[in-house]
C-alpha cells in the first residue's frame, strides 16, 4: 500500500529484478566468507597441499605468480617479507572470491533450473 502510494506521488513504479541478477547478488554476498574460510585454511600449516590447492586455488596461483622483490637490508627485508605476504594473500583471497561466486552461481542455476515449477524444466518437457 506504501509503495502504491509512493509511485503515485513519484510516478515511478518500483524496480523489478530479474532472477538471473538475483542470483548474479546472491552468489556475490555468498562467495566472500566461502573465500575467507578457504584462503585462511590454506594458510594453516597443519593442512596438506593437496587440501589446500583443491579448496583454496586461488592460493596456488598466487604462490606460483605473484613475484615481489626484496631488499636485502635489516628492517627493510623484514617489512619487504610481510609485504610480499599480504600480496600473496590478496590475490589469493581475490581469486577465491572468484572461483567461490562462480561455483556457487552455477549451484544455484543448476538448482533452480531442476525446480518442478521453473520455465526451463517446463520447456524440456513439452
Amino acid at each position: 500500500m506504501a509503495q502504491s502510494r509512493l509511485s503515485r506521488v513519484t510516478g515511478y513504479e518500483p524496480l523489478k529484478i530479474s532472477r538471473g541478477v538475483r542470483r548474479v547478488i546472491a552468489s556475490a554476498f555468498l562467495s566472500v566468507p566461502f573465500a575467507l574460510i578457504a584462503t585462511a585454511m590454506a594458510d594453516s600449516a597443519l593442512v596438506s597441499d593437496t587440501f589446500r590447492y583443491v579448496f583454496s586455488p586461488g592460493t596456488m596461483f598466487a604462490l606460483r605468480f605473484v613475484k615481489v622483490e626484496g631488499s636485502h637490508r635489516g628492517l627493510g627485508a623484514f617489512l619487504d617479507a610481510v609485504g610480499a605476504y599480504a600480496m600473496i594473500m590478496d590475490v589469493a583471497l581475490l581469486l577465491n572470491t572468484v572461483f567461490y561466486g562462480l561455483l556457487i552461481f552455477g549451484f544455484v542455476t543448476i538448482r533452480s533450473a531442476a525446480k518442478p515449477g521453473s520455465r526451463a524444466s517446463n520447456s524440456e518437457g513439452a
